[in-house]
């Protein structure tokens, strides 16, 4: 074998190395892109159900406050 052949055997190992490379990289990109979207939806989710169960939490301690109110000025009348 020459040196060629060698160095063509060789050049097409390292091509074929950085081919396959290359391609995992994408590969994992990809995920990598879908996961952390696939994150984001569910954050956003959680967001969304914390803030309507502030809401939610708000309306029952405005009420809570009008019952107090209410219950002393009954207390108050007496």
């Amino acid at each position: 074998m020459t040196l060629i052949e060698r160095i063509e055997q060789a050049s097409t190992g390292l091509l074929v190395t950085g081919i396959t490379g290359a391609a995992s990289g994408g590969v994992w990109l990809v995920r990598r892109i879908f996961t952390n979207q696939k994150q984001i939806e569910i954050l956003q989710k959680s967001l969304e159900d914390r803030d309507r169960q502030r809401a939610e939490d708000r309306e029952d301690l405005a009420q809570v406050r009008t019952d107090v109110r209410e219950i002393r000025d009954i207390l108050n009348r007496r």
